[in-house]
């Protein structure tokens, strides 16, 4: 089968990412690392129903038919919260991103523009965590919180799950649910998400592992929390 060969059309050496490129190819656009770690695709993508952000969607809805206030830590190219935009019409989504690059990349090549009540804050995810009430009173807020923040192939947690988990917590409603998207190696993926689970189940009364999907020696580990799911 004939493919194009992928052609560079923006590239950035980011300060906190690194060597970033945005590359379109027979598939359609990605936001890759220098190691060659797929940050995001466009929604158009041809294999976006492979990927973790393509069943996304159908597990938030069959948690919830209707989300107002949306938390996103990581940007990338967006397409957790494009996603978002187009499931529920009206939402207020607040996105949490370190790297004020990833506005730009967004924006110009994510279709970003597309959205302009999208609140993007440039702060590093700890820093909004203890500081939020200078950014608004978000306290029992929104009505879920999604953990997507990646710097190549590791999700960039905090220094244990504890500070995360419960530190988290008071931005959601009661029956919020905080979703946590994390790349685990192949071997010993279960010990690592076994840890990651338990660790969930101490702040919330009931966790679900919605995906796990393979490549090239790595999972996609995708959960949700709350203290109301309708599984």
């Amino acid at each position: 089968m004939f493919t194009s060969k992928p052609k560079v059309i923006f590239s950035i050496n980011s300060e906190k990412n690194g060597y970033l490129r945005v590359v379109d190819n027979s598939f359609g656009r990605e936001l890759i690392t220098e190691e060659g770690a797929i940050l995001s695709v466009s929604e158009n993508h041809s294999k976006l129903r492979e990927y973790y952000w393509g069943l996304f969607p159908k597990k938030i809805k069959k948690y919830r038919d209707n989300i107002k206030r949306a938390l996103v830590f990581g940007l990338g190219g967006g397409l957790v919260q494009n996603q978002l935009f187009r499931m529920y019409p009206g939402i207020e989504i607040v996105t949490i991103e370190y790297d004020s690059s990833m506005n730009d990349i967004y924006s110009y090549f994510f279709s970003g523009d597309k959205y302009p009540q999208h609140k993007i804050i440039n702060i590093d995810a700890k820093l909004f965590v203890k500081n939020s009430h200078k950014f608004g009173d978000f306290g029992n807020y929104f009505d879920l919180v999604f953990m997507d923040t990646f710097s190549s192939f590791k999700v960039k947690e905090y220094e244990n799950y504890n500070g995360l988990y419960s530190e988290t917590k008071k931005f959601l409603k009661i029956n919020g649910i905080f979703a946590v998207n994390m790349i685990v190696s192949t071997e010993p993926m279960y010990a690592e998400s076994l840890v990651h689970i338990n660790q969930l189940e101490k702040f919330y009364q009931k966790t679900e592992i919605a995906l796990i999907g393979s490549f090239a020696g790595n999972s996609n580990l995708l959960t949700f929390s709350s203290d109301k799911l309708n599984l």
